[in-house]
């Protein structure tokens, strides 16, 4: 299903997304938004407010998911949630956390949600005490628990990029995050197709204006028009001559601090594609990532498959390949980013 114009709107058959809080309380390896690398950075509830207006004027979506960062972390959360769900933009909104605030959300929280998704990491889950009031909460409120427990990561980006345009199109060709996932970012009063070309800009040295892969929000008469031309172009984005989009090399979950983030990421574009990932994604452009699976027994055994001991040692040689036919795995990616299909 593509996008539309109705009624003057841009409809999107799958959402758009508010980060909230750019930096976090874990710090993983390759982490798409680069959220290591930012100090305390929380959205202004008044540039929310400005920024969800505009675009609920000309767009429209199944779904919004406000995330970070550690979303968790803002202390104006709950009225962020009520300016996402006045704004119209979606009738669905969800939250994405890594969980481990989520025993000190109240009432209020789970009145503002219809969805929470939780990303469990190895040594970083919730004791189960815990987890058993969060799904109190959850179901007084009936709000739908959706967890992804992942083993690995895939390299987000690479810091010294390509200069080959053919691979830089062929990444953007088959990018899930861009084309499948379609997670669309409202930031700083623009519109931007992926996360990645929000945040790499703001990282990486000489990378110019942040904003240049964006659309600037406006309510002239034509806006719709050129936001539907944004979304449809098959152009890459700047962001794309560092970005691996859905074909970087697959790696054992670890944890990094700010200090070494950068440090796994400094090679190629060349050097991080998983070419052989790069090949499926060509033939089936919603093939599973191999991160994550929804069943916590058989990420167990993944974990025990490769321990997190062993991580150091992965490096980036490519030899840890996704599993193609994981059923769980796909099931976990599809809860992971086609929220507002099931409701």
């Amino acid at each position: 299903m593509s996008y539309g114009l109705v009624d003057g709107k841009v409809v999107s058959p799958e959402g758009c997304e508010l980060n909230v809080a750019h930096h976090c309380n874990l710090g993983c390896a390759s982490c798409s938004h680069l959220s290591p690398v930012f100090r305390r950075s929380l959205i202004a509830t008044k540039t929310a407010a400005r920024d969800l207006s505009l675009l609920a004027r000309s767009f429209r979506a199944r779904f919004v998911k406000v995330l970070g960062g550690e979303p968790l972390l803002h202390p104006e959360l709950v009225p962020l949630l009520n300016l996402v769900r006045d704004s119209g933009i979606a009738p669905h909104t969800t939250v994405c956390t890594n969980g481990l605030l989520l025993p000190r959300m109240r009432d209020d929280f789970w009145a503002a949600v219809d969805e929470v998704e939780i990303s469990v990491y190895p040594d970083r889950e919730l004791p189960e005490e815990k987890m058993a009031g969060v799904r109190a909460y959850a179901d007084k409120h009936g709000v739908r628990l959706t967890l992804a427990y992942y083993s690995h990561f895939r390299y987000s980006y690479a810091e010294r990029g390509t200069g080959d345009d053919g691979l830089v199109r062929h990444i953007y060709d088959t990018c899930q995050i861009a084309h499948v996932w379609r997670c669309h970012t409202l930031y700083e009063g623009h519109f931007f197709k992926c996360p990645q070309s929000v945040f790499l800009p703001q990282v990486l040295e000489g990378a110019g204006d942040p904003m240049a892969d964006g659309l600037r929000l406006s309510d002239a008469p034509d806006f719709p028009e050129r936001l539907l031309a944004y979304l449809r172009s098959p152009e890459p984005l700047r962001a794309c001559r560092n970005c691996l989009g859905s074909a970087g090399m697959r790696m054992p979950h670890q944890q990094r601090n700010r200090r070494n983030f950068r440090e796994l990421q400094d090679h190629t574009t060349e050097e991080l594609t998983d070419r052989q990932y790069l090949r499926l994604l060509d033939e089936r452009p919603n093939a599973d990532d191999g991160c994550a699976v929804g069943d916590r027994d058989a990420w167990r055994e993944r974990l025990a498959e490769q321990p997190p001991a062993a991580v150091a040692a992965s490096g980036h040689t490519g030899a840890d390949r996704p599993a193609e036919s994981d059923e769980s795995g796909r099931r976990a990616q599809s809860a992971r980013y086609a929220q507002g299909k099931r409701f």
